[in-house]
């Protein structure tokens, strides 16, 4: 017999504990958790990002031809989490678009969650469609299963949604979050990103509806 989906648990504040992020490229961290992330700092919560992309095929049209590019994405990153009072950011650089061929990924995060024993993690569902999105949230399950702490595991939705667990309401930092999200004017350039991401965290307001923007995640495996 086929079961109703439980409704998700709604959190006034995310979970204490050490937080790490980690994302495809820069910008995926503002576009799906900025608002927990701001929380986490705010209350007192250490927060590491891990951008394991270089974002270097971000400028398909050639607009910052010349320049050096994943240097400029960086910088991005740099202002957006400065934005968001995080100060702890590791830049892998795999080679953006092919990180489904990465050799090892899921063994190197599998060495970074034994080394920074995070409380709670944030990263992409297999359920997203961009393949770097898919292939992180893929490893990430891959080394979680071979890691033994008890740790939370949170995906956050972007190019897909999830079916939400928990849901946090970030009406009083969305402004924050929507100035992280500024910071990466070279990829609003291609994509009205605070659009889509606005429309998004207003649509999950449907669980909570005295919020104006809400963020949803689901917890353990996210496919």
């Amino acid at each position: 017999m086929r079961m109703l989906p439980a409704a998700p648990v709604i959190l006034t504040a995310p979970p204490r504990g050490r937080v790490l992020v980690v994302v495809p490229h820069p910008d995926d961290e503002a576009l799906g958790c900025g608002g927990a992330m701001i929380q986490h700092s705010d209350q007192g919560d250490h927060v590491k990002v891990v951008f394991v992309t270089d974002g270097a095929a971000g400028d398909a049209l050639g607009y910052y031809a010349g320049q050096d590019y994943v240097q400029l994405r960086r910088g991005e990153a740099q202002r957006a989490a400065a934005v968001m009072g995080v100060d702890d950011l590791v830049f892998w650089e795999y080679p953006d678009g092919k990180l489904a061929d990465a050799q090892g990924l899921s063994e190197r995060l599998e060495a970074l969650f034994e080394a920074d024993r995070p409380d709670i993690i944030y990263r992409p569902s297999t359920l997203e469609i961009h393949p770097d999105h898919w292939a992180l949230g893929v490893g990430v399950e891959e080394a979680l299963r071979r890691y033994t702490p008890a740790i939370g595991d949170f995906c956050y939705e972007i190019w897909a949604t999830i079916q939400p667990s928990h849901v946090i309401d970030i009406s009083a930092v969305w402004h924050r979050k929507r100035k992280a999200i500024e910071q990466y004017q070279s990829q609003l350039r291609y994509n009205d990103y605070l659009r889509v991401i606005e429309g998004l965290n207003a649509f999950r307001t449907l669980f909570l509806l005295s919020a104006r923007y809400v963020e949803a995640f689901r917890l353990g495996n996210c496919s």
